[in-house]
């Protein structure tokens, strides 16, 4: 599980029509599922066993160190990749990370990387004509501020009702906005990405360990 830290951003979805401002990009907890690796392997175990005809039967489990594997702090340290899921996001997918691991205990690893997050926001366009509407029907909008409007301001339009159905001629104005285009854009942002890490291990999941093991080597007396 991690949280994104960064740039405060306005991510918006649209339910029937009223734009509605999300979690999502304001340091919410995330679901991480990825693959993580250790820069050192595991430590080679040899077990020689004498056998009855006279020869010796020499088990190895495990591989070898370098020297960065023998340093204490190295042994601690890994990589990770992983997808991102979590709540206020339109998108299947919260983000993308990438990142750098130290092991905090057997089971347990303190994680930090780069995150890349899809985030819905204010088309440049819409962002013009939302303004504009605002501007001449001030009465209609209280408490909406045109100048955050035009400035993308965080939350600005959260709570504005759109339409694409053009009004008929000479209709009254109403608060509900009309414009044909895209309301909104997909922008990837990026940002530091901070959590802890559940590691599985999947080499010995699948019964790596019984079959490294079950590889012998006979060799005469």
């Amino acid at each position: 599980m991690g949280s994104r830290l960064g740039e405060r951003v306005s991510n918006y979805q649209s339910n029937n029509g009223t734009l509605s401002l999300t979690t999502l990009g304001r340091a919410t907890p995330q679901l991480l599922t990825g693959l993580g690796f250790s820069f050192c392997a595991t430590p080679t175990t040899t077990t020689k066993k004498p056998n009855a005809d006279g020869t010796i039967t020499t088990t190895e489990v495990g591989g070898s160190q370098g020297r960065f594997c023998k340093n204490w702090f190295g042994k601690l340290l890994g990589v990770f990749v992983s997808a991102q899921f979590g709540s206020g996001s339109s998108q299947t997918i919260s983000g993308y990370s990438i990142g750098g691991t130290i092991a905090l205990g057997k089971y347990l690893r303190f994680l930090a990387g780069f995150s890349e997050t899809p985030v819905n926001q204010i088309s440049p366009g819409f962002e013009t004509a939302a303004a504009q509407y605002v501007a001449k029907n001030p009465s209609l909008f209280p408490g909406v501020n045109p100048a955050n409007l035009s400035s993308n301001a965080f939350g600005a339009f959260d709570g504005i009702q759109t339409t694409s159905t053009a009004p008929t001629a000479g209709a009254m104005p109403t608060s509900t906005i009309y414009y044909p285009g895209q309301i909104t854009e997909t922008h990837y942002r990026g940002g530091l990405l901070i959590g802890v890490a559940l590691p599985i291990n999947i080499f010995n999941l699948f019964g790596g360990n019984s079959k490294t093991a079950s590889q012998t080597t006979t060799t005469t007396k």
